[in-house]
């Protein structure tokens, strides 16, 4: 038996950075050290996800991707079940299952907002969402994006409470090109930490406070191209932070994407993000699509079309 009947899947989506998250308080609670934003991403035909559900087991278990998980990790769920345990008949007997369908990149925020909504439903709906958020940074630091979809802020001189700017509508005219290369990524937390120490981490801090306020500003003003050239900037001023901090994410293949991408601005609209993963995301209008993939998938070794997703959600069984 499930725990509160779950055998429906809980759904929820990966993320890309806007105002991209460098620096984190400590390896446990993962609290974010400035602000940040960044928008909950699928697939255009809805298949790019995260899948997670709850179950009875004995002894319980947990597996991501298929892979038993250690539960003495600090970003183990089991710690969340535990903390929780109060509120769900049976805790210590609930077991988890999360797999990633088609993910990209960001699959960690989506992994950790599916389980928060497990953990609400098992509860009878005693825990709320926006109250699990700061406990589900144990998992993902930048978890709020998922939690909430569309368009996110997550300041911490507001508390560290992520706060929705814009829903996935507001971007039905837009898409992203995924473009992926091969090399192998570099861990999310050795970038956390090495920031924090580079004596250009205060003005890091300083630069995303200012550019918090000018996005508020235009997502008010439903300025979606105003946003995703913001979130160019950032990317470079960002980059330019991690390389001097003695970590490299940008290789000589996504380098060369990004200065086509450049180049093809003065013929069309487009922009890059590029977060810690080796892959370039390019915004561009809809229907200038099919013109980019044709320019930019021969530089890469793939592309995918992308689209601005919504909250978490409970899928059918499967």
């Amino acid at each position: 038996m499930d725990p509160k009947g779950q055998a429906n899947w809980a759904v929820a989506y990966p993320t890309i950075g806007i105002i991209l998250l460098g620096g984190i308080s400590d390896p446990m609670r993962r609290r974010p050290l400035h602000l940040s934003a960044g928008i909950a991403y699928t697939s255009d035909d809805g298949r790019t996800m995260v899948r997670t559900r709850l179950f009875y087991a004995s002894p319980r278990r947990g597996t991501v991707n298929g892979a038993e998980i250690d539960a003495s990790s600090p970003r183990s769920p089991f710690r969340l079940i535990d903390r929780y345990a109060k509120y769900i008949d049976g805790a210590e007997r609930v077991s988890f299952e999360s797999e990633n369908v088609n993910v990209i990149s960001g699959s960690s925020d989506g992994a950790a907002a599916a389980f928060g909504l497990c953990l609400s439903s098992a509860s009878g709906g005693s825990l709320s969402l926006a109250e699990m958020e700061d406990d589900l940074r144990m998992i993902s630091e930048s978890v709020g994006r998922s939690l909430f979809g569309g368009l996110t802020i997550t300041d911490p001189d507001k508390g560290l409470r992520t706060e929705r700017l814009l829903d996935a509508r507001d971007f039905s005219q837009y898409r992203i090109i995924a473009c992926r290369f091969s090399e192998k990524r570099n861990p999310s937390d050795a970038i956390h930490s090495s920031v924090v120490r580079n004596s250009g981490y205060q003005k890091r801090v300083e630069s995303t406070r200012e550019k918090g306020r000018t996005l508020r500003e235009l997502a008010a003003s439903r300025d979606i191209e105003g946003i995703f050239e913001l979130a160019m900037g950032d990317t470079d001023e960002y980059h330019r932070l991690v390389e001097a901090s003695g970590v490299h994410v940008i290789t000589d293949g996504m380098r060369a994407l990004m200065s086509r991408v450049r180049e093809l601005r003065r013929e069309v609209w487009c922009t890059y993000i590029v977060t810690g993963g080796t892959n370039v995301f390019v915004p561009a209008r809809k229907g200038d699509v099919p013109e980019l993939v044709s320019a930019l998938e021969p530089m890469c070794s793939g592309v995918e079309v992308l689209r601005v997703a919504g909250p978490p959600h409970f899928s059918g069984p499967s």
